[in-house]
Formats: C-alpha cells, structure tokens, sequence
C-alpha cells in the first residue's frame, strides 16, 4: 500500500505555467497540433474531468496545453518506480494507478480532487496507448467512476498522434495534429444517467480511427526509420503465420521464417518490394488479422509443448510504485497453462496464467503483470522482442480456459 504522507498528488498553478509555456508550448509548434472545440472551457468550469484517446507518451502535456487549469492525470504507477519520475510526475499532479486492478486508493485521490480542491482529473479510460490508431475498447469501470464523481465530462480526441507518436517506436515523427474537445454530458446528467448510457455516450465521443482521419488529412512524414520497431506491434507473419519472425529495417518490415518483405510508405501505408506484394495496405488492417490469426494458431497450440520463448530476459519483481529487484535472467517460455523462465542457474520459475492479473505492456516493450501481491516485470534484451506478443498470449490464454471451465 502507498503512504499517503509520502505521496500526495500535487499541481502547483505556478508550475503547471511554466510547464504549459515551455514544454506545452514546444509541443505545440514541434507537432503543429491546432485545437477545436476548446472554447468550451470558456463556459465549462472546475471540477470536470477530461477523457482523452490514447496514443503516447506525451498525450498528457499536449492535451494539457490546451487546458486552462491544472489537470491531475491518472497514470501507470510504473512510471513513477524513480524517486526522480516520483518527484516529476507528482509535480504534474500525476495519480498513480495499477493497471487493470481495482484500487481504492486511487479513487480516493480522485473523490479528493474533485470534491475537495474543486480541480480537474485527466483518465485514459483505454488503459493503455493504442498499438493501430483505432479507440480501443473503454473500461467499464469508467462509466461507474464518473457516475459516481457526478461532473461535467469532455472527451480529447487526439488525430494525428498515433502517426506522430506510434507506441511501438522510440523515435518521434511530427506531423500536423489536431485535438478536439467534446463536451460528452454536464454534470446534472452524469447525475442521472445510468453507468450503461455513460459507457455509451464515452465510447461514441471517443470513436476515432487514425487511418480514416489521415485520407482526408495527408501527411508526409519526413525522413527515415518509420518501420523501424514495427514488429512490436506486428509481430506475426501474414504469409508464413509465425509469430516473432518479423524484423524492422529502416522503411521495411520483413520475415525471417520465409522472406516476405513490404515497405512503410511516408503515407504509413505498405508497399511492394521486388515481388512480395502487400497482404494489407494499412498496420491496423494487418492488425486486425493478426489478432484472429494469434488467437486460432493458440487455440490449436498442443498441450504440454512450448509454443513461442525468448531469450535473455530479465526478472524483476516488486509492487506497485516501490522499487523494482532483479531476480533472474533466463529464456521466458510460454506453455498453454504457465510461463516458465528458465534461468541461467538451471532453476524454472513457473508462472501459472490462471493466477496472472493485471497483464500489460509498459512502454515500448516491458511486459508486467501481478501474482497476488507481487508485481513480476520482464524486459526484454533485443528492440524487436514483442512484450505484445506475451501480453495478447496471455489474453487470449486465460480466455480460453474460462471457456473450457464454463463448458465443462
């Protein structure tokens, strides 16, 4: 549990000034980002709480640019495990939270915020950034916090930030961007509507696909490298049906198992390369068949037999926003029912799927998740070791068994 005389979240009005006038600024003219609809902050006033699309890193400080109060952003508790990124991210006002894990302490800094000091809250009610550039599907959960917080709601929807800032990729690209701001319900009808028609009015504000906003807004992102890390997110062949085969260099992604080879345009759309045609034109539509081709290739995944590993992976394990100790390094191994890394030292450390909560890929490609109380990290040695591919396998696993249980 965190001490909340340790911790509490903060957002001083003279630093979030500064920050909105250097960094905010920079990011303003870096990204060419233009916002609409934000003249409603004219009339709407604190407390409210803002609902923006997720796409990166630097969400936050762009869409807080735009807001004329100080926002205190829910955000990942591993991004605050330094006492420098502690101190940081407080100073924005940041409230730790666990990924996809009830907490109660979390929602008490929010009541208290809201309530109390009359402020406003920032939630990525997605959970994590998008890996296609399409909303992702929205926590319930959401619905029922805003039900109960009973104040005004304003959606963020960020175009042009997946394309500028993907979430597989270390490098930024900028690109013209564009944030609008929606005023999904006032506070009187967050007040009388059902958590049902909350999650409705949420998901319909937040609809957004980035392919579909870049046909009618063309940009062409300059220079190279933008395949590069690509296999992070698509991390299955289209041809050959492996999964961890695929390989980024420079503009193009290519398999290692049989070759297949395709070119990331500066439209972010795939092209030919000598004779290898392109199954899919854009990443979310190979997205789209990779997430049904993964899920039919583990279901068909014999029982006692590894199905994928990587090597030289690292162990660590801690809670929440403490610390984080290396325990081993080893080949981290998938089975249907267990993950086992097999160390260096001969032992195999097993980790039964039927007792992992709160799975999730932090960053680019640290795959985490819980065991009760203790919180297990991986990172991963080598850029194109996928943490995705583990995160969906373990998805896709545990549902699995849920249906066996149920039908048996």
């Amino acid at each position: 549990m965190i001490d909340k005389a340790r911790y509490r979240p903060r957002a001083p009005r003279w630093f979030n000034r500064v920050l909105r006038h250097t960094f905010g600024l920079f990011l303003k003219h870096r990204f060419r980002i233009r916002a609409v609809g934000s003249g409603l902050f004219k009339t709407v006033k604190p407390p409210y709480v803002i609902v923006p699309t997720h796409q990166g890193t630097l969400d936050p400080f762009m869409v807080g640019y735009f807001v004329p109060e100080p926002v205190y952003w829910v955000t990942s508790d591993g991004n605050m495990r330094s006492s420098i990124m502690k101190l940081l991210l407080g100073m924005v006002g940041s409230i730790p939270k666990s990924k996809a894990i009830p907490d109660m302490e979390t929602i008490g800094w929010i009541m208290d915020v809201i309530r109390k000091r009359g402020g406003v809250v920032g939630i990525f009610a997605e959970g994590q950034a998008s890996w296609n550039g399409h909303t992702q599907e929205i926590i319930p959960s959401t619905a029922k916090l805003l039900k109960l917080l009973k104040v005004p709601v304003i959606a963020a929807v960020l175009k042009g930030a997946y394309f500028s800032q993907p979430r597989w990729s270390w490098n930024k690209r900028p690109g013209d961007m564009e944030i609008e701001f929606k005023l999904v319900m006032d506070g009187d009808e967050a007040k009388a509507s059902t958590t049902e028609r909350i999650h409705e009015a949420l998901v319909e504000a937040m609809e957004f696909d980035e392919e579909e906003w870049r046909a009618d807004h063309p940009a062409r992102h300059r220079g190279n490298g933008r395949a590069r890390h690509l296999e992070l997110a698509l991390f299955m062949c289209p041809v050959c049906g492996k999964a961890g085969s695929m390989r980024s260099h420079v503009n193009r992604l290519y398999c290692r198992s049989c070759g297949h080879v395709v070119r990331l345009s500066r439209s972010y759309a795939f092209t030919p390369v000598g004779e290898c045609e392109p199954r899919f034109r854009t990443i979310r539509e190979w997205d789209a068949w990779q997430a049904s081709a993964f899920e039919s290739a583990l279901r068909g995944a014999a029982s006692g037999e590894p199905i994928f590993s990587d090597g030289g992976v690292m162990l660590l394990r801690g809670y929440r926003m403490n610390p984080l100790r290396r325990i081993r390094t080893g080949v981290m191994i998938l089975y249907r029912d267990r993950i086992e890394l097999a160390t260096l030292l001969g032992e195999r450390l097993a980790f039964p799927i039927a007792d992992i909560e709160g799975a999730g890929v932090l960053k680019q490609q640290l795959f985490e998740f819980y065991i009760g109380k203790s919180l297990y990290q991986f990172r991963f040695p080598r850029r194109f070791q996928s943490a995705r591919k583990w995160h969906g396998a373990v998805s896709v696993l545990k549902r699995l068994a849920s249906e066996r249980s149920d039908g048996s």
